[in-house]
């Protein structure tokens, strides 16, 4: 490309007619007819001046929001790396002037974390894995078959994410408290288990809700394509559906190891002397005085909670958002 030499001395050359020979002689072809004029009534219209405010308005919405979530985290963070004497301090404010990995040492010693890492993995994978079973056959059914009291039925789950758990905490734990006549199974992994494995788990509701609507929006087609071949219901169901359905069963998956992972609720109530780790965070603080300290450690405690969550999303997001874009949510 030849070199092109310009000298704008003050007002003697127009600046416009410059602008449109330096884009001619850059790439003629794409800018020979290039004019100015043009260019702003093209752009700068009602229609285009309103696009450019709400694209301005957008970036500034979602960055306002990312700000207002990313912050909490990001400030914990910084405070876990902080000496006790960056916390007492006054004059340290964001950047640690003394960086430690004291509370990261104290919080892993306090809450058992690779043992209770373990078992919080073991529990969640069972529980996401019998909670996406449900989901496929209850959404599959709902979506598919018509019977006596479907929408009564669908009503009612979709009443359970509604329902506060405080109404029903009590009830849950009479019957596990009591399960077999006198055995109880309180404070062991089979509580969430059962619940799991019968429709009763943690947001079972919304995982149903979400399967119903991805079966709705497979075209019938397939149903019959399967039973001209001589597939029953139960065929059609494994071999056609359940193959066109794996990003929106990940996403259920991710939602349902998510929830039991961070659920205090359930597992105060059902299991307290399980050594996962909604338990031993809850409890990291124990031995510590000093309020701060406590802040800091509990803080601490809860970024080591939500590190394998991260990881996992990090290698999941494709199929979540792929799941959540299928998901036919719109009738």
């Amino acid at each position: 490309m030849r070199q092109i030499n310009y000298v704008v001395e003050g007002h003697e050359n127009d600046k416009r007619n410059f602008i449109e020979e330096l884009l001619a002689k850059i790439n003629p072809s794409k800018y020979a007819d290039f004019s100015w004029e043009r260019w702003k009534k093209k752009n700068l219209n009602a229609k285009g001046v309103g696009s450019l405010i709400w694209s301005i308005a957008r970036f500034i919405i979602i960055v306002g929001i990312s700000f207002m979530i990313l912050y909490p985290f990001l400030v914990k963070t910084i405070v876990s790396f902080m000496s006790t004497a960056d916390l007492e301090d006054k004059t340290v404010m964001f950047i640690p002037r003394e960086g430690s990995t004291y509370f990261f040492q104290r919080a892993i010693q306090n809450i058992q974390y690779w043992e209770a890492l373990i078992y919080s993995a073991i529990l969640s994978l069972v529980t996401a894995v019998f909670q996406v079973l449900v989901s496929c056959v209850a959404g599959y059914g709902f979506a598919r078959f018509n019977f006596k009291g479907k929408n009564l039925l669908f009503f009612l789950v979709i009443l359970t994410l509604i329902i506060p758990p405080q109404t029903i905490m009590l009830p849950l734990y009479v019957r596990f408290r009591y399960f077999i006549g006198n055995m109880s199974i309180i404070d062991s992994v089979w509580p969430m288990v059962v619940m799991a494995a019968t429709g009763l788990g943690l947001k079972n509701g919304l995982y149903i809700y979400l399967m119903r609507q991805h079966f709705r929006g497979l075209p019938k087609a397939l149903d019959e394509a399967a039973y001209i071949d001589g597939a029953g219901p139960m065929r059609t169901f494994f071999s056609v559906m359940l193959p066109n359905a794996t990003n929106m069963m990940i996403t259920v998956f991710l939602f349902s190891f998510t929830w039991q992972w961070t659920d205090t609720t359930y597992n105060n109530m059902l299991m307290p002397n399980m050594v996962i780790l909604s338990n031993t965070v809850s409890n990291v603080t124990k031995g510590v005085s000093e309020l701060i300290q406590q802040q800091t450690l509990y803080d601490t405690a809860s970024i080591l909670m939500i590190f394998p969550l991260l990881i996992v999303f990090l290698f999941a997001q494709k199929y979540f958002i792929q799941g959540i874009e299928r998901s036919g949510l719109t009738e």
